[in-house]
């Protein structure tokens, strides 16, 4: 009897040893599922909606991806979907967390699923200053023939460009007085319109095409006021540009030059390409603008792409069309592509050589209302803290030199500002005075994207 209790003694022991080992697998079980669990959480799925190349935006998603993981420890996975209709399906099914989009696709994920607005675009805009008197004999030539003369002055300039033009006024023109107005177009339109109140107009400037209707006080009056452009000159123009942000864009109507349409109401009847029907300044602003002046267009079809509706109408296939519209800055200078709107595509194809001969052939002849510059979301119950941490870190990108020039590939910006969901009460309201359903227009892209999946099943 004995003998069987030494026999098994030592079975209480490997009782407790289970149960000691039970226990610590129990906890390497629960801390192993914590990180797993806080992995997951430090895992960013961001989508940005295909706008250029579509090699260029995952090249330089991937950098600003390793950046962040290398500043934060969050880990970012960077993608670019077929269209904005599956970003926007990706954010509402939780397949995606952060997202850069046009602002009509925010309204629209905004509206279905609860994306929130966190950051806006900030892009940058070259602006001249320059001083315009009225043509014919006895009119100011130079700055010293404004000394104690009334000049037509903007309002809405940038400090910086006020400043340049303060500066050689008061240095040159002794004694000129200052006439405010809203504008650069309402300076040149009182220079012309009230000859006795002011003898020469401060207007902004920027590069366009010759013939271009936009750029200037003078050109955007002279789409108004046809005559303008002959009535005045420019007699002074700054040395260097003012670097101003910008957080709108346009769309624009571009003919050909030859074609002999220079003002919205020639376009009756006339054969017209939009970029793509959910596009706010390919599609949504401009027939809204065309409707505000009673256009009844001729043949109008969809050309799937800014750049298409720019070849159509260089090509002749459509007589006008629209695009969007911004002023060139930085991302022009380092290209050399001159302009700022769709055309810089197709110019960026282009021989050196070969780009200025391409605008003397296709011009703009309108701009809309501004648009709210792209946007960066984040899905509905996405974690505060997290999006904090990516956020900071991004903002760490953006001041090196490596991460200005990809958000300059990326989304066409400089910076990165916080912004609210009231910013693009602008947009619902175009919708609505379009008579166009943004549900419906979501619709008609979901129903083309499943046609597209379905297409590549069958091809696989």
């Amino acid at each position: 009897m004995s003998g069987k209790r030494r026999r098994f003694r030592w079975l209480p022991r490997i009782g407790w040893g289970l149960v000691i080992l039970g226990f610590v697998a129990f906890v390497w079980g629960l801390d192993r599922r914590a990180r797993l669990e806080g992995d997951a959480e430090n895992i960013i799925r961001m989508l940005f909606v295909p706008s250029v190349e579509q090699g260029t935006l995952v090249r330089r998603g991937d950098e600003l991806a390793r950046f962040v993981r290398q500043d934060s420890g969050l880990t970012i996975r960077s993608e670019v979907p077929t269209s904005y209709a599956a970003v926007i399906q990706a954010l509402g099914s939780g397949q995606a967390d952060v997202a850069w989009m046009p602002a009509f696709a925010y309204v629209i994920a905004h509206a279905r699923y609860g994306t929130e607005a966190k950051l806006q675009v900030v892009r940058s805009v070259y602006r001249y200053g320059t001083l315009v008197t009225r043509s014919g004999a006895r009119q100011p030539e130079s700055l010293e023939q404004l000394a104690g003369r009334a000049v037509a002055f903007p309002t809405d300039l940038s400090d910086e460009l006020q400043q340049k033009l303060l500066t050689v006024l008061n240095r040159d023109a002794p004694g000129w007085t200052r006439v405010p107005t809203a504008s650069s177009i309402e300076a040149v339109r009182k220079l012309v319109e009230s000859p006795t109140e002011v003898d020469a107009a401060v207007s902004s400037w920027v590069f366009s095409g010759p013939f271009d209707l936009v750029g200037d006080g003078r050109k955007l009056l002279q789409a108004e006021r046809p005559g303008t452009l002959a009535d005045t000159r420019i007699i002074f123009k700054t040395e260097e540009p003012a670097a101003e942000r910008a957080t709108a864009y346009y769309g624009c109507v571009y003919t050909r030059v030859d074609s002999g349409l220079s003002r919205l109401g020639d376009l009756n009847g006339k054969r017209y390409a939009f970029s793509d029907q959910t596009s706010t300044s390919g599609h949504i602003f401009p027939r809204l603008l065309l409707n505000q002046h009673d256009v009844s267009l001729g043949r109008v079809y969809f050309a799937g792409g800014h750049p298409n509706v720019v070849q159509a109408v260089w090509d002749g296939k459509a007589d006008a069309g629209s695009a969007y519209y911004v002023p060139p800055g930085e991302r022009e200078e380092r290209n050399g592509t001159f302009v700022g709107d769709a055309r810089t595509i197709l110019l960026s194809r282009m021989k050196p050589e070969d780009r200025l001969g391409f605008l003397d052939e296709v011009r703009i002849i309108a701009l809309t209302d501004p648009i709210p510059n792209d946007v960066c979301v984040v899905r509905q119950g996405f974690p505060e803290k997290t999006w904090q941490t990516f956020a900071a870190s991004l903002q760490r990108f953006l001041v090196t030199d490596e991460g200005r020039g990809a958000f300059l590939d990326l989304v066409a910006g400089i910076e990165a500002i916080p912004t609210k969901d009231s910013v693009f009460d602008g947009i619902r309201q175009a919708l609505a005075a379009s008579g166009m359903s943004a549900a419906g227009l979501l619709e008609a892209e979901e129903e083309k994207l499943e046609q597209r999946r379905q297409r590549q099943e069958e091809a696989e």
